[in-house]
């Protein structure tokens, strides 16, 4: 299924698979009786791992449109390079986001969008007069990649919103929708407005259908003394999370590509604040190359068994276990407890196999999986290319 938007296009939508809540069919017209006083339900100290009516599956929030709930996710393609794509908009109203290689030394987000994000992009359009409908809320969109169909799995009907992909990719996903650019000459023209989000007629979604995590304000036990991370992808794609304790939050900083590591702080550009999250989640899968040149990275996340992972939350780490049986994840300590999240935003860092972990100074440096294993090319071919990119050269999508 392909659906598309964007400004030189015309919206080819396909209606609602059902409504989103039933109609009263009629109206009493007998003697209303008297009305019991409610009995206030207290809010559950542990949200997951099955569905809690009211509860975001995906943050453990309570969410103020209960019905919205009933829309599928929207899983967004946004960009980290170039570094002009930079500060994007819109991932903090994101429920989850996934940073995952893209090969050649790039990472991209696939951010996640559920519940009641519609509402929140309209208070913020209300609440700056700057803002529009029409102004950018979410981008800038980029071309899919392999390993979204698998992040995909973990949200069932999911709608994956792309800006374009290679043949080979495109022949792997599935429930794409289409963002087209602006100005087919700028990379970074690709987004999504509140006009072109609203009139989505979003299919409909089961809830519980997006539980499995755990969460709990109260954070577990056994958890070690982290106030930072460090991943270091690339010399020019270098990540830091830092613990601020008076948010509860882990703020984001990146480099700016020039090869000197330094780092500044992420922002969102449609409110100016540093990009957070309240967990912070590295998890070590395998990734392969399903080309030599590097650039299409296959990581293996559905379905998989135990797998190692590094919980991040309110200052501590913690070591977890982490599978996704029937695509749905899990995270647990070594007795197989679940571990529970802190309620908030979660952001998974994804990391190959052949990557390492330094506990001590905590940094994980990313590291290549071996290239395929087929003949030479001719002697006459073209080098491949280098793993590592120009600061700001992505080639195609």
């Amino acid at each position: 299924m392909e659906r598309i938007v964007g400004p030189t296009a015309t919206m080819t939508l396909s209606p609602a698979d059902t409504a989103l809540s039933p109609t009263a069919s009629a109206t009493s017209t007998g003697t209303p009786s008297p009305s019991a006083t409610p009995t206030l339900e207290p809010t559950p100290s542990v949200i997951g791992p099955d569905y809690v009516e009211g509860f975001d599956p995906l943050t453990g929030l309570t969410i103020g449109e209960p019905q919205a709930l009933f829309r599928v996710p929207l899983l967004i393609s946004i960009t980290e390079f170039p570094p002009s794509a930079r500060p994007q908009a819109g991932l903090s109203f994101a429920d989850q986001v996934w940073e995952t290689s893209i090969g050649q030394g790039m990472t991209r987000f696939l951010a996640v969008f559920y519940g009641d994000y519609l509402e929140r992009f309209r208070r913020l359009l209300a609440a700056n007069p700057g803002l529009d409908s029409d102004s950018t809320v979410i981008g800038p969109v980029r071309s899919g990649r392999v390993s979204y169909e698998q992040i995909k799995d973990f949200y069932p009907g999911g709608l994956l919103f792309i800006r374009s992909a290679s043949p080979e990719v495109a022949n792997q996903l599935t429930d794409i929708v289409i963002v087209y650019a602006s100005d087919t000459h700028d990379v970074n023209s690709a987004t999504l407005s509140l006009a072109e989000l609203e009139p989505l007629e979003v299919p409909f979604a089961e809830p519980a259908d997006y539980a499995g995590l755990v969460f709990e304000n109260r954070p577990p036990s056994g958890g070690q003394p982290a106030d930072s991370l460090s991943i270091v992808y690339n010399l020019y794609d270098q990540i830091e999370w830092t613990y601020d304790s008076s948010l509860g939050r882990y703020l984001r900083s990146q480099d700016p590509a020039d090869g000197t590591g330094r780092l500044e702080p992420s922002v969102d550009r449609l409110t100016g604040s540093r990009l957070s999250a309240t967990n912070v989640v590295v998890m070590f899968a395998r990734h392969t190359f399903e080309n030599r040149g590097a650039t299409i990275v296959s990581i293996e996340l559905a379905n998989v068994p135990r797998r190692y992972g590094i919980l991040f939350r309110d200052g501590n780490m913690y070591d977890v276990t982490w599978s996704s049986p029937r695509s749905r994840l899990s995270f647990t300590d070594d007795s197989g407890k679940p571990v529970a999240f802190k309620p908030g935003t979660t952001y998974f860092e994804v990391v190959s196999y052949e990557s390492t972990w330094d506990s001590q100074a905590r940094i994980v440096r990313f590291h290549n999986p071996p290239l395929p294993t087929e003949p030479p090319p001719p002697p006459f071919a073209t080098a491949k290319p280098s793993t590592t990119p120009t600061p700001g050269d992505e080639g195609p999508g």
